[in-house]
């Protein structure tokens, strides 16, 4: 089923366009599904399955659900997506997490999906050095005065991270907007 949903998330991916946009030094996607006959409570169960199907890469990512509210139809997924290793050295480097929000709110025959990245964390693997920076001082280009050298691995990684966001919006409205093979079971 996982290699299934990664499969539709790397698809997607490829056709979505450019959503989100630095707004307020947030980066952010909002797209809003329309689902003809879907109650609130059938959207909802869909948004807590395509979430439990996310597990991010490589298994360093940590998330979870915040807030769930069946009567609302609210869900808010919050945590650290690992983006992956920057080198800084030949023995050293920094492992790289975007910091994020992603709500899903469901009415009757639609439901909205949002994710707001503030920030990436950046983790040096030599020692415990640990800095966290704005997106907006990383994108569209490296402004950032941190004194941990985290030049070259923000300039590799931080352009990578609106796009594995903006694949995962983009797979959560698909599974939201047609639910899963389980469905009709």
């Amino acid at each position: 089923m996982k290699k299934v949903f990664l499969f539709f998330a790397l698809l997607s991916g490829l056709t979505a366009g450019a959503q989100g946009e630095i707004k307020y030094g947030v980066w952010e996607d909002k797209r809003v599904v329309e689902v003809a006959d879907a109650s609130v409570s059938t959207l909802y169960l869909r948004a807590l399955e395509a979430l439990s199907d996310w597990a991010g890469s490589q298994g360093q990512s940590k998330m979870g659900i915040d807030v769930q509210d069946k009567e609302q139809g609210l869900v808010v997924y919050k945590g650290e997506y690992y983006l992956g290793y920057g080198k800084a050295n030949f023995m050293c480097g920094w492992n790289t997490y975007a910091n994020f929000t992603l709500k899903i709110r469901c009415k009757d025959g639609r439901a909205q999906v949002s994710v707001a990245m503030p920030s990436l964390t950046f983790r040096f693997t030599g020692d415990p050095a640990e800095v966290t920076v704005p997106i907006d001082e990383l994108l569209p280009e490296f402004r950032s005065k941190t004194k941990y050298r985290i030049k070259r691995a923000a300039k590799e990684l931080a352009p990578k991270a609106p796009g594995q966001f903006e694949m995962v919006v983009e797979t959560i409205c698909e599974r939201l907007a047609k639910g899963s093979k389980d469905d009709d079971f």
